[in-house]
């Protein structure tokens, strides 16, 4: 009741902007849904259509955001954003009204089904924000400067946002997004980062109904993948805990594009010249999408496509050598499984799916011996995919100029979206166990429809139980470094400390990867806020640098620093390095749990 309570509360807090963020998903999943019709007509179900325009109806508002901010970056209005919008609603608006009868054909029960569930999800992933003052984790405030700088592109005669792009990061998609939103409502770039997050978490799910529906003609097996990836393990829903929205976004890009290529591959005989070739181009567009809002996915394309043509080329061998292939492929998981424990920076991979989420996984592995029997192909790409993915956390990004010592896919990546291929098997696992039953028990075929319907309520009912007593829809405390006292001490800088100063704030260094090499250092408590919310300058220096040494002093002076921020939680600076030397470090705010010095020891 609680979650319930929380929910709600948080919904009356920001019902405008919840409702503002969907007044601008609606129309893009609109255009999406309008496309697809036109180009497949009736040969896919309402059902079909909700599953695969929830997971576009990022792309054309991200064209939409691209357009407006390059208008943006040369006629400074205020309404702009609203203007660049204003047609797009108008065409979705239009699309609607004339397919409003057709888009309920077929399928109804399971179109309301989605739709109900969307409502759900979205509503139970708000109570998330009300345990959150503020984003979490350090990339949260990197994120947050993003949306930032973008609402705040300088007007020029030319346009500066290519520029602007190629310097400064490499996925904006969800940062474009979220400025494109702030701007139409008017509305605080924290908030709605909060706010967009939990609703792309509660969407996300919705986007594999698709691939399953369509590949085994059942709405209970695209039902269950949609509430395993909901609520089966806590991955991905723990990835909101480390900040990682943009990463988060581009699920449902992927998913999207990995649906048209299958759609593409399915139809290419069946569909007319002009709509094979559309369905083509927006798939193109897709991809590029895609890779703009994380240039990962251009790794995890890669692997769809290498597994999928694996597939078709292994589908082809006799049936000895596929058991062969197969079993050695699942040796070869094992060893990748049992190589990836003795790895301290790898090991906690497997948390979310051997911890809390070990039954639900255990019921998707049982799942997946029907799946391979049922849908053989599909089933031994997504196997194959998953093999794939964990050995790229050891292949060097070589070519890559300044990431040559990055891996192609790092753990938490990884970590994250391992639940849709696994939701993925799920769902064709409860298929193929509906055609053993139905080719088993040798009755009328009422008796067995009731008997697959009977089997999909068991297994949904499972996964509910299992995410009433297990599921946690919360913050977790791992993640949080920034406390009430940080965001005090935050707004007081911001009102008495010079534009002009700059202040020594505390990292840590991240350990992601399979390798030795210094990965980088990473925000270690809320100073990582500081440039952010007041706009003055920060460097970081390791969290266990010791003040006491004049080497230190004269470090500090040679940058200019001015300030040292002591933060609440995290991997905060030492006090007990500071405090013994007044004649170098004066203390500007004591609070019981925050300080900040001005250097004062320069000479």
């Amino acid at each position: 009741m609680n979650i319930l309570s929380d929910s709600f509360s948080v919904l009356m807090d920001h019902w405008r902007l919840v409702a503002g963020i969907l007044s601008i998903i609606l129309p893009g999943q609109m255009l999406i849904w309008g496309a697809l019709k036109r180009i497949f007509e009736n040969r896919l179900t309402s059902g079909e259509y909700y599953s695969l325009s929830i997971a576009g109806w990022m792309l054309p508002i991200l064209l939409t955001s691209l357009l407006w901010l390059l208008w943006r970056s040369v006629q400074r209005l205020e309404s702009g954003a609203l203007i660049i919008f204003i047609p797009v609603a108008i065409v979705a608006i239009v699309l609607l009204l004339r397919s409003r009868k057709e888009m309920l054909n077929g399928s109804k029960p399971v179109f309301f089904a989605l739709l109900g569930l969307a409502g759900i999800f979205i509503f139970l992933r708000l109570a998330f924000v009300s345990k959150t003052v503020i984003p979490l984790y350090f990339d949260s405030a990197q994120h947050y400067l993003f949306i930032k700088n973008l609402l705040a592109l300088p007007v020029s005669n030319t346009p500066v946002l290519f520029p602007w792009l190629g310097t400064v990061y490499y996925h904006l998609g969800f940062h474009m997004v979220a400025a494109l939103i702030a701007a139409v409502w008017h509305a605080d770039g924290i908030n709605v980062m909060l706010i967009l997050g939990q609703i792309i978490l509660a969407l996300i799910p919705l986007s594999v109904f698709f691939l399953v529906r369509n590949e085994t003609q059942s709405d209970w097996a695209g039902l269950l993948a949609v509430l395993l990836a909901a609520f089966g393990w806590y991955m991905p829903a723990h990835a909101m805990d480390w900040g990682k929205y943009p990463a988060l976004t581009s699920l449902m890009p992927i998913m999207f594009v990995v649906s048209l290529a299958y759609l593409s591959i399915r139809h290419r005989k069946t569909l007319s010249t002009g709509s094979y070739w559309g369905l083509n181009a927006i798939l193109l567009v897709a991809f590029g999408a895609a890779i703009f809002t994380h240039s990962r996915a251009f790794v995890i394309f890669g692997i769809v496509a290498l597994a999928w043509i694996l597939a078709t080329l292994w589908q082809r061998l006799p049936k000895l050598l596929q058991g062969a292939l197969l079993g050695a492929m699942l040796v070869g998981i094992a060893a990748e499984l049992r190589f990836i424990q003795t790895k301290d920076v790898l090991g906690p991979l497997f948390d979310p799916y051997t911890n809390k989420g070990l039954w639900i996984t255990v019921l998707v592995l049982f799942l997946a011996l029907f799946a391979q029997w049922a849908y053989p192909k599909l089933t031994f790409s997504l196997i194959l995919a998953i093999a794939l993915m964990l050995g790229s956390l050891f292949i060097p990004a070589q070519g890559i100029p300044g990431y040559a010592d990055l891996t192609l896919l790092d753990r938490p990546f990884v970590e994250m979206i391992l639940f849709l291929p696994l939701s993925l098997l799920g769902g064709l696992g409860l298929a193929g166990l509906e055609l053993v039953l139905s080719n088993t028990l040798s009755r009328p075929t009422k008796n067995v429809a009731i008997w697959g319907k009977s089997i999909g309520i068991f297994f949904v009912a499972i996964i509910l139980i299992n995410a009433l007593f297990k599921y946690e829809v919360y913050p977790s405390g791992c993640c949080n470094i920034v406390g009430r006292d940080d965001l005090v001490a935050l707004d007081w800088m911001d009102k008495n400390l010079p534009a002009s100063a700059h202040i020594l704030t505390s990292s840590t260094e991240l350990r992601v990867l399979a390798t030795d090499e210094f990965q980088g250092s990473v925000g270690g408590d809320a100073g990582i806020w500081i440039n952010p919310l007041t706009g003055r300058a920060t460097t970081p220096l390791p969290f266990f640098t010791d003040f006491g040494q004049p080497a230190t002093l004269d470090s500090l002076c040679k940058m200019g620093i001015t300030h040292i921020y002591l933060g609440e939680i995290g991997s905060t600076f030492n006090d007990t390095k500071i405090s013994p030397y007044p004649d170098w470090y004066k203390v500007l705010l004591s609070m019981p749990k925050v300080k900040v010095y001005q250097v004062v020891g320069c000479q």
